[in-house]
């Protein structure tokens, strides 16, 4: 059976969910939501750089949640609970990549679960950071230790070639003058609430309490002249920030468990201890254990494309028929089983483990045998 899927909005991350779902005969789009109104009535196709398919982008919530589709792929500048819950209650799960990673102890949890229980349909959420790096990849190598003591891991991305200059810009602070002894900014809370929800995570999967994260330290490097990003077209003056890292830090009883570094860049000539080759790893992750166990990841020849946006989509598509499948109400991705990639050109919902009426067993927050192993 086709899986229905509507997807929330068409950035670059969206976008690319959007052809890889025209692509796959698995999946039917039958609804994409758009911000602008000069993409309101626009052909999908069109929008996402391919032929016309026949189907026109709205801006209308109410019409897409009213097609009660399989699922829907939520891929916003921001989380918006209000409008997941009314997919939900119109029996449509949810994948999203922007909010709900870790739901208990939010003020948003029960107006989700209940919606989820209404309407029959479950919510997950996932992504790259929060995601990947700071809760899939640590816990998943945490299942080879033993006596687990410090869980750090590192992201560093050169974002360059990201094709939206909004989210470089609010985002990321790209091209905005530091202001000496500001306090947090929106940014910072913004990856400071994100990162929080990977902590809890890691957290649940070790079997240890959490306590609280902190924002441990954060440095800009700044571009030493004035730039262009391109395709975004922002605009980066002499002595802005072209790169900045942020540390958190999690405690559990007062002492620290987790560290998480997030470093972002636009430029590879930042100076000593940014990145400085596109042939750097991505992501890295130190289990302090025993033994203890350190890996890394990135991408082959990154260089001028938008890898990030890619993997992103890559992982959202081949959640979608899993979250469909699921028991109704919030879950995390540490408590569904894998769902693994599929061959070109053959569709990803071959191998379903259950079919779309099928429900399965809600997991508690815990890691899944076989995909999140949790050491202790």
């Amino acid at each position: 059976m086709v899986l229905r899927v509507v997807v929330g909005y068409t950035g670059a991350v969206g976008a690319q969910v959007v052809r890889l779902l025209l692509r796959d005969p698995g999946f039917e789009v039958v609804g994409v939501l758009v911000h602008h109104p000069e993409k309101d009535g626009r052909d999908v196709g069109e929008l996402v750089g391919l032929d016309p398919v026949g189907l026109t982008a709205t801006r209308d919530v109410d019409r897409l949640a009213g097609l009660k589709a399989d699922v829907l792929s939520w891929h916003g500048r921001t989380w918006e609970p209000a409008t997941i819950a009314r997919f939900l209650r119109a029996g449509t799960s949810v994948y999203s990549g922007i909010g709900g990673w870790f739901l208990p102890g939010q003020p948003e949890f029960a107006e989700i679960q209940a919606a989820a229980e209404e309407g029959g349909a479950a919510f997950v959420a996932g992504g790259s950071i929060p995601g990947l790096v700071s809760d899939v990849l640590p816990l998943f190598v945490s299942g080879y230790s033993a006596e687990v003591r410090m869980v750090r891991a590192w992201q560093s991305n050169h974002v360059a070639h990201y094709p939206s200059a909004a989210q470089l810009e609010q985002g990321l602070g790209f091209g905005v003058p530091v202001e000496p002894g500001a306090g947090s900014s929106p940014v910072d809370d913004m990856w400071l609430w994100g990162i929080e929800q990977s902590a809890r995570i890691v957290a649940a999967g070790l079997g240890i309490p959490f306590g609280e994260v902190r924002l441990t330290g954060k440095d800009f490097g700044l571009s030493p002249e004035d730039m262009v990003l391109e395709p975004s077209g922002l605009r980066v003056a002499n002595g802005t920030p072209a790169g900045v890292r942020w540390t958190f830090t999690a405690f559990s009883r007062g002492a620290a468990f987790y560290e998480l570094v997030n470093e972002q860049t636009a430029r590879l000539d930042l100076g000593e201890g940014w990145r400085s080759s596109t042939e750097d790893p991505n992501w890295r992750v130190l289990i302090e254990g025993t033994p203890s166990i350190a890996c890394q990841i990135g991408f082959p020849g990154e260089a001028g494309s938008d890898q990030a946006s890619a993997l992103n989509a890559a992982r959202a598509v081949n959640f979608l028929p899993r979250i469909a499948a699921a028991a109704p109400g919030w879950r995390t991705r540490a408590g569904r089983s894998c769902p693994g990639g599929h061959a070109h050109g053959q569709s990803s919902r071959l191998s379903r483990p259950q079919s779309a009426t099928h429900r399965v067993a809600p997991t508690p927050n815990r890691a899944a045998p076989g995909c999140l192993p949790d050491g202790r």
